[in-house]
């Protein structure tokens, strides 16, 4: 029995520490509150690919970065009606307004070229 014992105390200290490690990956209500008050960021970027509920770019300034926004229900009728008139096209220039860490596209603007 009493070579149980260090054993036991071991395991109840094992449990204990990863007790504590879950409850610190807790989600914290501030961090809700941050991502509210976010600013919009305006960024440059060349279009990879146009579709019917999102938009593909890739970053002018680092071309190793890709984004893929989906339309905000704002400007949802202005993009659908540049893509029945043939939508952007691979290589336009365009404006996307976002908030940093997320995939929602507040307004677009470039001028699309005609389809090849």
């Amino acid at each position: 029995m009493n070579q149980n014992k260090p054993h036991a105390l071991l395991l109840a200290m094992a449990l204990a520490t990863c007790a504590m490690g879950q409850a610190s990956f807790a989600p914290v209500a501030s961090a809700q509150a941050t991502s509210q008050t976010q600013k919009v960021i305006k960024a440059r970027f060349e279009v990879l690919q146009m579709l019917y509920q999102s938009l593909q770019v890739r970053s002018v300034s680092d071309p190793r970065e890709v984004h893929t926004f989906t339309y905000s229900p704002a400007i949802r009728a202005k993009m659908l009606s540049i893509l029945n008139a043939g939508g952007y096209q691979y290589g336009d220039k365009v404006e996307i307004w976002y908030k940093h860490g997320e995939d929602v596209a507040f307004n677009i603007k470039g001028k699309p070229s005609k389809p090849k």
